[in-house]
């Protein structure tokens, strides 16, 4: 039985259903944005107090999605760009880190310590492993996280990469630093 949360949004759903119309067919919305190269894709933080389609003003009329993830970090999204680059193409992507992230509060020890309790039996892949925490500036994991996406395989050199800074307390989002795509 569904409890909780979700119960209220499975109501909000189904008023949501009573008026929704379909957007146009995957296929024919990827070859439109193949063509033109015009996708965004956004790279941000899962935290529930951001919402980067208000933030970044995004309706139906601008091609864009969200790629979400515990600091929005890049390394956990690589998978998920490289099939968005072979479906739609998108001509660009944003990282966007936020002030007062939890990866900034919470850093890898914490989580590596936390997770062992869980799991006792992954302690050597848990240990191993990155989680994503932000011990200096936000514009140099900004910066840090462009240089993966550049450096990748994976990702189309002629992709435009731009960073930005949300600020949670004011708002106010701003560049930090812009790869030219080498077309």
């Amino acid at each position: 039985m569904v409890t909780g949360p979700l119960v209220e949004m499975l109501a909000r759903n189904s008023k949501f259903a009573q008026s929704y119309q379909a957007p146009p067919g995957l296929v024919q919305m990827a070859s439109t944005m193949r063509s033109t190269g015009a996708g965004v894709v956004v790279i941000s933080c899962s935290d529930p107090r951001l919402n980067p389609y208000q933030i970044l003003g995004i309706d139906p009329t601008l091609k864009a999605t969200m790629v979400r993830n515990a600091g929005g970090r890049v390394f956990d999204a690589i998978r998920t760009l490289a099939v968005l680059q072979t479906i739609g193409a998108p001509g660009t992507i944003v990282v966007m880190h936020h002030t007062d992230c939890g990866m900034i509060h919470w850093h890898d020890a914490d989580v590596k310590e936390a997770l062992v309790e869980v799991a006792p039996e992954e302690k050597e892949s848990i240990e191993a492993s990155k989680f994503g925490e932000i011990t200096s500036s936000l514009e140099e994991s900004i910066r840090e996280d462009i240089g993966i996406l550049r450096a990748s395989p994976l990702i189309k050199k002629s992709t435009q990469i731009v960073g930005v800074k949300y600020d949670i307390s004011t708002g106010v989002l701003s560049v930090v630093d812009e790869t030219k795509s080498e077309l």
